[in-house]
């Protein structure tokens, strides 16, 4: 029989749908659902299946909400609902909106796909806070950003990869207008 600290612990970690850490043993950990019966009556509930799928679903529009081209590309991917599912699963819920899209942008950066690389770091660039905008960040896009952020904002055809050429985009607050865009040819 658990504590009441232990069953606790363990029906927040259902609730967040991942282990709970903090005491001398992990009450969410699958051998303590299988001592304690109420915590493996709250397991298989429906209930709890419904809380995670509110829960995903608040995520889900706060996510579309401030990351708009973000969301709006990953769906084009493909890779949206899965993504989505995986990261908060994996990841702590921070506190406040802001932190949930900056920490999902973050979270994309080393994705495999460059174009979504370049839009969800050009996209946590804008909803930084000034003062980290005051240092220039570069973003390196495989096709024009405008064309590419046009069709996300228009739900239009996304333009393709231009082989050879390299988009160098530049924002910082002491920049000109803020933001430099330069189109490179590379090198064979």
């Amino acid at each position: 029989m658990l504590t009441l600290e232990q069953q606790q612990r363990g029906l927040s970690g259902l609730i967040l749908h991942r282990p709970v850490h903090g005491s001398a043993q992990c009450p969410s950990d699958p051998s303590h659902l299988q001592s304690d019966p109420w915590l493996r009556s709250a397991a298989s509930s429906p209930g709890l299946k419904m809380i995670h799928a509110i829960a995903l679903w608040w995520q889900r529009f706060q996510i579309e909400w401030t990351c708009r081209y973000t969301s709006r590309l990953m769906k084009r991917l493909d890779c949206f609902e899965p993504y989505l599912e995986s990261h908060f699963r994996e990841n702590p819920n921070p506190p406040s909106i802001e932190r949930i899209s900056a920490q999902f942008l973050n979270s994309l950066q080393d994705h495999p796909d460059p174009l979504l690389r370049a839009v969800a770091r050009l996209e946590l660039v804008c909803i930084q806070s000034r003062i980290a905008r005051a240092r220039i960040t570069t973003i390196y896009w495989d096709r024009n950003p405008n064309l590419v952020m046009d069709a996300l904002d228009r739900f239009g055809d996304l333009p393709k990869p231009e082989p050879g050429i390299r988009y160098v985009l530049r924002l910082g607050a002491t920049l000109p207008n803020g933001v430099t865009c330069v189109r490179q040819v590379l090198r064979s």
